[in-house]
């Protein structure tokens, strides 16, 4: 006899609403964004619930199973989805684990791949540059994201010079929510490959997701 699956509580306005989750590499950064973008987006007609992370293993097999335990507990309506946020990360994982968790998403409906290439991070910036503008010795310095101090790889070097200072832990996301319109557009410009599975160079498809967020909101964003 299999397990009995359990409703899902969506907010007492929001009974009805499309409920997007969404699994994530890190613990922090990727959190603080999502939860932030919702609340700027708050809409009866979604929900999105940021499946919170426990420790620090953040390998695509995990994440892809932290969907799965969701999926396996509640009952999921038909257009509801089930995104994976995670980074290409070549100095931690394999060319055939991307691979794996990528075919995966694409044959289970209601799954969805956001990987961004090299990290997160790039989809930050793109709230901020038009990366396609970068000299190319930026683009390959991005794109390979090496460490640049004890704390802190180029991509969020980058970052913390823009915004005066970045904890990729404790961050306020308000001026990059705010001009979430133009990182989509950015990032739009970068994906020179969108039908790929992931992009192989500098490129990120958080926008896809975000661009799901928004669209099922129906709402124009709340100004910084």
């Amino acid at each position: 006899m299999g397990r009995i699956k359990r409703e899902f509580k969506r907010p007492e306005n929001k009974r009805s609403a499309k409920l997007i989750v969404i699994a994530t590499e890190g613990r922090k950064t990727e959190r603080i964004y999502f939860e932030a973008l919702a609340e700027n987006y708050d809409s009866t007609k979604v929900h999105v619930e940021v499946i919170e992370k426990l420790n620090d293993n953040s390998s695509p097999e995990v994440v892809l199973e932290q969907l799965n335990s969701f999926a396996a507990e509640y009952n999921l309506d038909n257009e509801d989805e089930l995104w994976m946020v995670i980074d290409r990360d070549y100095q931690s994982w394999e060319v055939e684990m991307i691979k794996s968790v990528a075919q995966i998403c694409h044959q289970k409906k209601g799954y969805y791949l956001a990987l961004s290439n090299p990290a997160f991070e790039l989809w930050l910036l793109l709230h901020l540059v038009d990366c396609t503008e970068l000299p190319q010795n930026e683009k390959d310095d991005l794109f390979g994201n090496a460490k640049v101090s004890k704390s802190k790889t180029y991509s969020k070097k980058m970052l913390s010079d823009l915004l005066r200072g970045f904890n990729e832990a404790k961050y306020n996301p308000d001026p990059l929510i705010s001009n979430v319109d133009q990182a989509i557009q950015n990032a739009i410009k970068l994906d020179l490959s969108p039908k790929t599975r992931w992009p192989n160079y500098l490129g990120t498809r958080v926008y896809k997701l975000v661009q799901s967020i928004l669209s099922s909101s129906n709402l124009t964003p709340i100004s910084a």
